[in-house]
């Protein structure tokens, strides 16, 4: 029994980790994680002079709105040493934000409002390369990535007063959650006026200690709802809204309206305004433009406009008055679009305490027009230009911008026109359709896919990543045909007949490169037609380019051909894409090889319903196990002559076979924390739920297995001493027999391994969620061989498919016919393991290679599963129960020729006489 206490110790320590990780929900996790706590840092030394403290007013209306103050666009200069950036690089991006937690109104008639509230300062910055940061972000505009990283933030907590009378708060507090603490005092200044030109907030973060590594802070900020705003620039916006004649759309066709598109998040604009043009209200090329809308009500809006010559991002939006544009305007029913007054910020050189809204003279119109083209995929265009004479040195020329990744499905009255149809009819030749075939329709997800892209140009093969998806079918937006299907009464114009026939059906794509081989390229968007009956998807496509003042290369012929849906073949998609061009041509691309291995969405959803089935099927077998365990408990225990004949090293071989799993399961707990796309469908908790079911069944069996090791071991020990030393001797030669056999299995393994020829490996990763699983997230690729770690676990799984071998090979060499083993533990135990690899016969002639990630019975990474692998493995498991059937039934040595059987047999006898007389010498 003393033998067994490690294992129980062993068990206990897993216990002590597994259990925590079959719950998601923590106490901590209730908690709020930003507390407001008020500093204990005194009003009265540091802002009475400058709004006095009174007492509050403890009735329930004293409460005031705390929208009234808070600010979360703008910008703030100093404090670089207090982040660690001395010098600041140019790069870095800071904003600030306040928000107040509570304002309440005090006793009197000044006008005075206690304020609690919280300051975060932040920087962000944006880079062409990694620079080797840790945390970083890619934001993907016009298809360039571009690696954003955030270098942190710092937050105080203040308390004060805010007088309504003069504008001014004055507050005082200190850090929180840093290492440094820093005790400091806040002043801003609001202006009196509810309009553009009082929409600014000047304030200053100083130290009232005296901390040397602190330094004043000065912060310019746009208030985001001023009480009763009011909109004074309207009656400029409407004298003049832009030159364009052609049709856009009325707000009634706009989801949502004009808040909606623009609220929540910034929105990217690119310009026709190229660095070498003077077409820019900056003094310099502008090539990109952002829009945050502060304030909509309506068909009436309030924004900010933030100019840049680069297409580098941020996750913040920071108000730098050299770069930014403050705009009001209102939409123009009879036009058909937005028109604002945008002004500049003035006289903020010296300080930003001066800062001050001037020089309206700008002009801004933004408009959603009708229909679309290959040329012309934005849904939102705009202009910005000047209201002075050319003469004046602040003129600039007329500047159109439109829309980056902005949505297609809020504008559900949008149309396409097929502008490149001539040239779409003599690129696509027709062939003749494939007989018993049946390919994707054009109006349903199949169409989307994820694709490696091998570009071949520049001499070396260069492996890249792409997502294609409709934009329109015939004339209907492919989302709308996704989301309410085409009986469905669509809004908008209805699909024209001519655009789509029996087969043939006119489309258009967007392909967004994941990590683009050139930054001079972006995104294809392309038109074309699809034959469902041939598969055939045959299209001409725009790529958008920066070199040589070209915005626009339409010389791409693209072709691709889709599998069959009921295809078993691994590649669900294969084409090309190349350039019209020709090679000499500044603008030629070379020849790019497409492979996609998405997969269809009924081969998505019989997926789905497989992995449930697996997961059933695994802890049925799991359950079988403990059962088949437990029967061979009974079994000894009716039967205790029996215990000494069970070898020692198969019941070990069994134990290991639970256990290293469970460890597994444990090193992922670790591996999750540090990498959450290991875990397999992570944000599936009721697929959680169900492995952990798993696991704590394979725990049970785990410790069946254990005791039946410590009765084994303690009947062995127990055992008369001639029979003892008759079966450790057997035990002994079957370790010399499997020892071997087994490391020189492995030792072939890794040769196997080591001699492999390298290959570049691409594929899809997994899915996030098994709603999302025919539409992978991530493509990967390497060049590597296989995991030499994955081909010794499949070895560990074909040792257990023989776990047999060492009691049959003890049967022999003890020469015993005891019936050691219950049938029931052998043949179902046999059955457990030789089930997932008839299983995976079958399911090797329903599914492709390209699922077997989500294989989970019969996983390919835990056993060797080929169709021959699986023929020998069942017919050796199949030998394996036959002979111990046989064994117990005619003698552990019943397979052995009769003559070598006979003369074994006599040698037992010669030593049982031995043995009696032995006896009889010591009786006398």
């Amino acid at each position: 029994m003393a033998t067994f206490q490690p294992l129980c110790s062993l068990f206990f320590f897993f216990l002590l980790f597994f259990l925590p990780s079959a719950t998601s929900l923590t106490v901590s996790s209730l908690l709020n994680p930003n507390p407001f706590k008020p500093p204990p840092i005194p009003y009265s030394d540091h802002c009475n002079h400058i709004v006095p403290e009174s007492p509050i007013d403890p009735s329930p209306s004293a409460s005031f709105s705390r929208a009234s103050l808070a600010f979360d666009v703008s910008f703030f200069s100093g404090g670089d040493s207090f982040f660690n950036r001395n010098p600041p690089r140019s790069s870095d991006v800071k904003s600030a934000s306040f928000r107040p937690k509570s304002i309440r109104k005090t006793l009197g008639d000044g006008g005075i409002y206690k304020v609690e509230a919280r300051l975060t300062l932040q920087i962000s910055r944006t880079s062409a390369n990694y620079g080797g940061e840790q945390k970083i972000q890619v934001t993907q505009i016009d298809g360039r990535r571009i690696p954003v990283s955030f270098m942190g933030g710092q937050s105080f907590d203040f308390y004060g007063f805010w007088s309504e009378r003069t504008g001014q708060v004055c507050l005082v507090g200190s850090t929180f959650g840093s290492y440094k603490s820093v005790d400091a005092r806040l002043v801003l200044n609001y202006s009196k006026e509810s309009n553009i030109y009082g929409s600014l907030v000047k304030g200053v973060l100083e130290s009232v200690s005296n901390q040397s590594d602190f330094e004043t802070v000065s912060i310019l900020g746009a208030r985001n709802t001023p009480l009763n705003y009011e909109y004074k620039l309207l009656e400029e916006s409407n004298a003049e809204c832009g030159r364009n004649s052609e049709v856009s759309l009325s707000l009634e066709s706009v989801l949502g309206g004009l808040c909606k598109v623009f609220e929540g998040r910034s929105h990217m604009y690119r310009t026709d305004c190229g660095v070498n043009h003077s077409c820019s209200p900056l003094g310099s090329g502008v090539e990109y433009m952002s829009l945050l809308s502060l304030l909509c009500d309506g068909e009436k809006m309030r924004m900010v406009l933030s100019l840049s010559n680069t297409s580098s991002v941020s996750r913040l939006f920071s108000l730098d008055p050299s770069s930014t544009l403050v705009a009001e305007g209102a939409w123009d029913v009879e036009k058909n679009r937005f028109c604002g007054v945008a002004c500049r910020i003035l006289n903020f050189t010296d300080s930003l305490s001066n800062a001050a809204v001037g020089d309206c003279s700008l002009r801004l119109s933004l408009r959603f027009p009708a229909s679309l083209s290959i040329k012309s995929v934005a849904p939102v265009l705009g202009e910005l230009w000047s209201a002075k004479a050319e003469s004046d040195p602040s003129y600039f020329r007329r500047i159109e911008f439109k829309s980056i990744n902005e949505p297609l499905w809020r504008f559900s009255g949008l149309r396409y026109e097929y502008t490149e149809s001539e040239r779409v009819s003599k690129l696509c030749k027709i062939r003749s359709k494939s007989k018993g075939k049946q390919y994707p329709d054009a109006q349903t997800s199949d169409m989307r896919f994820v694709m490696s892209v091998k570009y071949s140009g520049g001499g070396d093969n260069v492996l890249r990543s792409a997502r294609a998806s409709p934009y329109f079918v015939g004339d209907r937006l492919y989302r709308d045909l996704l989301v309410r299907g085409q009986g469905a009464g669509l809004s908008g114009i209805p699909m024209n007949v001519n655009s789509v026939t029996k087969s043939f059906t006119n489309i258009t794509y967007r392909i967004r490169f994941l990590n683009p081989v050139s930054e001079s390229r972006g995104d294809i968007y392309a038109e074309g037609t699809y034959d469902r009956d041939t598969g055939e998807l045959c299209m001409v496509g725009c790529q958008s380019v920066a070199m040589r003042n070209e915005t626009v290369d339409c010389s791409l012929a693209i072709r691709f051909k889709f599998s069959p849906v009921d295809s078993r073949s691994d590649d669900r998609l294969k084409g090309t894409i190349e350039s019209t061009r020709e090679k000499t041509d500044p603008l030629y691309v070379g020849r790019m090889e497409v492979v996609s291995r998405s997969i269809y969405v009924h081969q998505a959803k019989e997926s789905v319903w497989r992995m449930d089935l697996e997961i059933a099927m695994v802890l049925i077998s799991n359950t079988l196990s403990c059962f088949f365990v437990g029967m061979q408990l009974y079994h000894m225990n009716k039967h205790q002559e029996t215990l000494p004949f069970i070898s020692i090293a198969m019941l070990t071989l069994l134990v290991l076979g639970h256990m290293i799993p469970l460890l597994l399961n444990f090193e992922e707990l670790f591996k999750s924390s540090r990498n959450e796309q290991s875990l397999f469908f992570e944000n599936d908790r009721w697929l959680e739920a169900k492995e952990i079911v798993v696991r704590i069944v394979t725990m049970i069996a785990f410790l069946l297995e254990c005791r039946l090791l410590q009765l084994a071991w303690s009947a062995r020990k127990t055992a008369e001493q001639h029979h003892r030393d008759n079966m450790w001797n057997a035990e002994k030669m079957v370790s010399y027999v499997c020892l071997p056999l087994y490391v020189t299995g492995g030792l072939i393994a890794w040769l196997v391994n080591h001699n492999r020829t390298p290959k570049r490996v691409v594929y899809i990763g997994k899915p996030q969620s098994r709603n999302l699983l025919y539409r992978p997230v991530t493509l990967k690729r390497s060049f590597q061989r296989p995991s030499l770690w994955k081909d010794l676990k499949s070895y560990g799984g074909l040792m257990l498919d023989s776990f047999l071998l060492p009691q049959i090979l003890f049967n022999g060499f003890s020469n015993t016919d005891s019936k050691a083993l219950a049938a029931s533990f052998y043949g179902g135990h046999s059955f457990v393991r030789l089930l997932p690899h008839a299983y995976d016969l079958y399911r090797s002639h329903s599914y492709g290679k390209i699922l077997d990630w989500s294989f989970i019975y019969a996983n390919h990474k835990v056993d060797y599963y080929s169709t021959a692998w699986d023929v020998i493995i069942l017919c050796i498991g199949f030998v394996f129960a036959v002979l111990i059937f046989l064994q117990q039934r005619f003698g552990g040595r019943c397979f052995i020729p009769k003559s070598f059987s006979e003369d074994v047999r006599y040698e037992k006898v010669v030593e049982l006489q031995q043995t009696g007389e032995l006896h009889k010498s010591s009786d006398s």
